[in-house]
């Protein structure tokens, strides 16, 4: 995706927008997975696939993060919210935010908590409603 924090800071020449080749390229993979998702459910009598996108509902709440409830999704709450991932984002570094429920990322590169139960929420309501 496009729009991870990790992204933007490498497209600041371009005003740290998100990198829309980059989202184009995981649309079309959707697209295709869809496609085969149908397949599979025509040819394989008795299963029933589902595809879950996480994509739409995470691209949704970067645009739009105070609807969410968020105060920053262009930024994560690790160290700077630009680069850092990983080991460097722990709640004894002291660069790591005191609120993590107010970023849509937790490192430049992972949701945090709150954002991954939103996209949970929405596969469940969309993606998996039929099981339900």
């Amino acid at each position: 995706m496009g729009c991870l924090p990790l992204e933007r800071t490498t497209n600041m020449f371009n005003g740290s927008d998100c990198v829309e080749e980059y989202n184009d390229v995981a649309k079309d993979f959707n697209g295709q997975l869809q496609e085969m998702v149908l397949k599979l459910n025509k040819e394989l009598p008795g299963i029933q696939l589902v595809l879950s996108n996480p994509y739409d509902i995470l691209l949704d709440t970067i645009q739009d993060p105070n609807k969410f409830g968020f105060e920053d999704a262009a930024t994560a709450c690790c160290g700077t919210g630009l680069f850092e991932m990983g080991y460097m984002c722990d709640t004894i570094n002291p660069f790591t935010c005191s609120d993590a429920s107010k970023y849509v990322f937790w490192d430049s590169f992972h949701p945090t908590e709150k954002a991954n139960g939103i996209i949970a929420d929405n596969v469940v309501k969309t993606s998996l409603a039929q099981f339900l």
